[in-house]
């Protein structure tokens, strides 16, 4: 093989990884939301130049901006989370509205009105924060780590996703079944990235429940961003790091002992010896001595979580261990007869 041939596979390549990430940053979808409103004086009249500021625990450093001269306001790619947001212009009372939800990929609508002072005031209002946005048709609901963790849940995010109206789990159609749509007709994000299989349509990455921050499932009314989905959308943030470190240590363990996992439940089955006779039998009777003669099986799983910030407002970290040790032994007679 010549070396002009050498040089022109390795070319092929490196454009054909360009081209593949580029597919990829061009699938995904941004999971941020915003705000936006009209700033008016106690008369009703618009109030340009009133500097907004918005913080949030979520939020690297401030969201800065200036009302225009029709007094609207616009803050833009804001993750989820809730934000304190204050109104200053020269002349008026400050007014900080605390306790602001901004829900993952909303456009929150926020007017308020500023009363002049003469002297530097300061109005706080708190738990003034919509709770129902008027505007949209979207159908779903969003979860946040500190609902989900008080519920009871499995080891994967998708055990939550039953609790939302219209979402429930069928075998029979591939998976989560959303106002009807079969499981391949959903879509999945991760982080705004599309995770769902290109094959069977269904979920094809895994996220642990303990780098999981916010789930939302949008199962009708959704934006036409969500290109390709005829049934619901998934989207899953992770967590992330912050102003003052936290860590997590968690550990799971499970075996197939009786007393872990309880007694298999009976079904009804058309007896293999008479055609005509029904009868109610599991499979801890059938074939594991009542349970006692299970296969040998344990997992056992931890997850290690650590965040923080390198730099205040500037530079955030978090990091992610989850080992898993998981055995099965088992004995089977394949002897035809």
């Amino acid at each position: 093989m010549t070396r002009r041939r050498m040089r022109r596979i390795y070319l092929t390549a490196f454009l054909s990884m360009l081209l593949l990430t580029a597919g990829l940053t061009l699938a995904q979808i941004t999971p941020e939301g915003m705000i936006t409103g009209k700033v008016t004086d106690d008369q009703g009249s618009p109030l340009p130049g009133v500097s907004v500021e918005a913080t949030s625990s979520r939020l690297v450093g401030k969201a800065t901006t200036v009302t225009d001269g029709n007094g609207v306001y616009r803050l833009l790619a804001l993750p989820s989370g809730s934000y304190e947001i204050t109104f200053s212009l020269p002349g008026f009372k400050k007014l900080v509205r605390k306790d602001i939800y901004l829900a993952l990929s909303q456009n929150l609508v926020l007017n308020v009105s500023l009363e002049p002072a003469a002297i530097e005031e300061e109005v706080t209002v708190v738990g003034q924060s919509p709770l129902i946005d008027v505007k949209s048709t979207v159908k779903g609901q969003t979860m946040t780590k500190e609902i989900f963790l008080t519920m009871p849940r499995g080891r994967s995010f998708d055990s939550l996703i039953n609790t939302v109206p219209g979402v429930h789990y069928e075998s029979k159609v591939g998976g989560f079944t959303m106002d009807g749509a079969s499981g391949a007709e959903n879509v999945w994000h991760v982080d705004g990235t599309d995770v769902t299989s290109i094959h069977v349509g269904t979920r094809a990455q895994n996220v642990v429940l303990e780098l999981v921050d916010e789930v939302k499932v949008v199962a009708s009314g959704y934006n036409a961003e969500f290109g390709g989905s005829m049934g619901g959308v998934v989207n899953v943030i992770t967590r992330s790091g912050g102003n003052t470190f936290h860590a997590d240590v968690i550990g799971f363990y499970e075996n197939n002992k009786l007393y872990m996992q309880g007694k298999a439940r009976d079904y009804l089955r058309q007896s293999p010896y008479d055609v005509d006779v029904y009868e109610y039998v599991n499979e801890d009777d059938l074939y594991f001595n009542g349970g006692k003669n299970r296969d040998k099986y344990y997992r056992l799983e931890g997850a290690f979580n650590l965040g923080g910030y390198v730099l205040k407002d500037r530079l955030w970290f978090f990091g992610s261990f989850n080992p898993i040790f998981a055995q099965r032994t088992a004995l089977r007679d394949f002897n035809s007869r």
